[in-house]
């Protein structure tokens, strides 16, 4: 079964999306992410939106966000086989440096840093990203959000 997890388009004034750079403690290869994770019990997918945003940044109020995509998607992290359910939401932010509030022990010693990132330099990275196709989602998204 599919576990139900919110991802979240952060893009500030300059439509940059903030991501997270993280290792995979096993295979040690590196990848940046959107902000995001799983819905707990009773959340509703704004509230989980919330709670994830402060815990991986710091950011606090977040306003609702506007669903923009929807993903079924299998990976691997750390050995294991992760089944998602996505659901996709834009927020519109100021520009602000994060600072996790509530990450767990697993999450501290995943996580490498944060960056915002603009489409084009999503478009032209070798670095890893997922979804593969940020840049043209966040491009299309932030133009739609105008």
């Amino acid at each position: 079964m599919a576990r139900l997890a919110v991802k979240l388009l952060l893009l500030d004034e300059d439509d940059r999306i903030l991501l997270i750079h993280a290792q995979d403690p096993q295979t040690h290869a590196r990848c940046w992410y959107p902000v995001g994770g799983g819905v707990d019990p009773g959340e509703t997918l704004q509230q989980a939106a919330a709670r994830e945003a402060y815990e991986e940044t710091g950011l606090c109020d977040l306003s609702p966000g506007r669903h923009v995509w929807t993903r079924d998607h299998t990976y691997e992290f750390d050995g294991r086989t992760l089944n998602v359910h996505e659901e996709w939401f834009l927020h519109r932010v100021a520009h602000f440096t994060p600072s996790p509030a509530g990450l767990t022990e697993y999450e501290s010693t995943t996580t490498l840093g944060f960056a915002w990132w603009t489409a084009e330099a999503l478009r032209t990275t070798s670095e890893t990203v997922y979804p593969p196709q940020l840049a043209g989602l966040i491009s299309t998204k932030a133009r739609q959000s105008l």
